[in-house]
Parts: structure tokens; C-alpha cells; sequence
């Protein structure tokens, strides 16, 4: 049997005990989840894992309506694989901005039309392999965090740049610790105080999150950690056994999580057997 690792999200009301899980579409699985308020309709964005094709993520979306998330539908696709998409409204107008590290660049894009017309609108950095970049609006100044992977072991460094006119203003490397370095979600405000989200890659990909109260943003950052969380503390009644979690996002009195878990699918050992022949022949 084939065995590998999917992904899948959960939602719940914060008055709630128990997630729930929002079921993959039947092409896909579905991690990285975002939410956003745009134009009076809550929306949840992910990427969308085509694992049955020789494709790698899109970025879907479903809409919340009467309690529970519809049907997934794709509103980005790209000739590179695409996954955490960092979603926002700005001046009523909604933005995406991401992960594109094949295409090595941090870009982002506006919607021109509902629901998968969109257009490049700034590039904050180029030539450079990047992953989860998370914008931070903080006492009238803009920045965005981002994950620079070294390939090994789940290791990277996580940098803090600052934003100036729609370009880069100053750059600051924040740290390499696994346990708390690569993004995992939005910056949360409670109470005034902000909280960066991560995530725990210190015994492998997924996990668990870490919670870290800002201390201090800049030119010195810094932070200091007041909470972490595994897959064994997210209560949800699933026969499913899951093994891993990695974003964190919330909007309103909504909660939503990832969730990993290992399936046998003989149609993703199959369209990987087909994209390594093709690279063979091509190479």
C-alpha cells in the first residue's frame, strides 16, 4: 500500500468545544486556511493540493453561509505551485499575496473580478525562495515577516521587513529556531497586544503552533513565547487519526485549523511515478 501525508481544515465558533471538519473537495486537499470579510460574505481561503494530477497547489476558496463552509472553488492557478494564501481587504479592494517560492519572488496580487481574475499589483522581493510571508500592520508603519527555507531538515531563518511606499525599507533576520521561526498564520490582536503565530517544526513538518507575544517590533525585535499547541489538543470527533497541525487563523468568532493525517492513494503514487518519468526524459 501507498501511504502520504494530506492535510484537511476544521472550523469552530469560539463559544464551541469541537472543530469540525470542512470536507476536501474530491481533486484535492486543502491546507494553509485564511479567512476574510469581503463585501458583507465571509470567505475561507487555502490551497488546494492536486494530488491526483501531475499539478502541485492552487488556491481555492469556499464561502460561509448559515453555519458551515460551502463547495471549493479555484481562484488561482499558476505554472507554480502556490499554497498559504495571505488574504486581505485594503481599501475595499481584496489582495492575496501567496507563497510562490518555485517562482522565487513575494508578490501581490488583486482581484479584478470575482472569483479567479487577478492582477500583479507590487513585488516586494525577487530572486529569493520564500514561503508563508505574513503582513503586520503595527502604529501606523507596515511589515511583513517571511520564511527563507534552507531545504533541510524543515530549517530556514524567519527575517522582518519593513515597507515604505510600496517598497522595501529595511530588513532584519529574526531567528533560525525551528521551534518557532516559520509563520503559521495571521498576527492575532488581543487586547492590544499582538501575537505572531508559528510553527513547531522542531520534530518535523506540521508539528504543532507556537504563540508569541511582540514584544517589540522595531528597529530591535522582539518576542517572547506564552503558548504552544499539538494535534492532541484540538478537540474534534473524527474516527480519522491526525498527526499534525500548522495554521492558525481566526475572523469574527470563527476558528480554523489544518489538520495532517496519513491516506493510502494509489492515484498520487501514480501521477508521481508519471512526473518523475517525465523529468527523467526531459533532463
Amino acid at each position: 500500500m501507498i501511504k502520504f501525508n494530506h492535510w484537511q481544515i476544521a472550523y469552530r465558533m469560539k463559544e464551541e468545544k469541537e472543530f469540525r471538519l470542512i470536507p476536501n473537495p474530491p481533486y484535492a486537499w486543502a491546507a494553509d486556511p485564511f479567512l476574510v470579510e469581503f463585501q458583507e460574505k465571509i470567505y475561507l481561503f487555502a490551497e488546494l493540493y492536486l494530488y491526483k494530477s501531475e499539478r502541485n497547489g492552487v488556491i481555492g476558496y469556499c464561502e460561509y453561509h448559515n453555519g458551515v463552509f460551502g463547495e471549493w472553488v479555484v481562484t488561482m492557478d499558476r505554472h507554480w505551485h502556490l499554497s498559504y494564501p495571505n488574504i486581505f481587504v485594503y481599501h475595499d479592494e481584496l489582495y492575496m499575496c501567496p507563497e510562490s517560492y518555485q517562482r522565487e519572488d513575494v508578490s501581490v496580487y488583486k482581484l479584478r473580478e470575482f472569483p479567479d481574475k487577478w492582477m500583479k499589483t507590487n513585488t516586494f522581493i525577487e530572486n529569493e525562495k520564500c514561503v508563508d510571508t505574513t503582513f503586520f500592520p503595527y502604529k501606523g508603519e507596515n511589515y511583513l515577516f517571511t520564511f527563507k527555507p534552507s531545504f533541510q531538515r524543515h530549517g530556514g531563518g524567519l527575517y522582518l521587513y519593513r515597507l515604505k511606499d510600496g517598497c522595501i525599507d529595511g530588513e532584519r533576520h529574526i531567528t533560525d529556531n525551528r521551534e518557532f521561526a516559520r509563520p503559521g498564520g495571521n498576527i492575532l490582536n488581543k487586547n492590544g497586544k499582538y501575537i505572531r503565530v508559528s510553527q513547531d517544526c522542531s520534530k518535523g513538518y506540521g508539528g504543532g503552533l507556537a504563540f508569541s507575544e511582540i514584544d517589540s517590533v522595531w528597529p530591535n525585535y522582539e518576542e517572547h513565547l506564552i503558548r504552544k499547541i499539538s494535534v492532541d489538543d484540538i478537540p474534534i470527533k473524527t474516527k480519522r487519526k491526525f498527526t499534525g497541525i500548522h495554521t492558525y487563523n481566526t475572523l469574527n468568532e470563527i476558528e480554523v485549523i489544518d489538520l495532517k493525517y496519513w491516506d493510502f492513494s494509489i492515484q498520487e503514487y501514480r501521477a508521481q511515478k508519471r512526473v518523475r518519468k517525465v523529468f527523467l526524459n526531459k533532463y
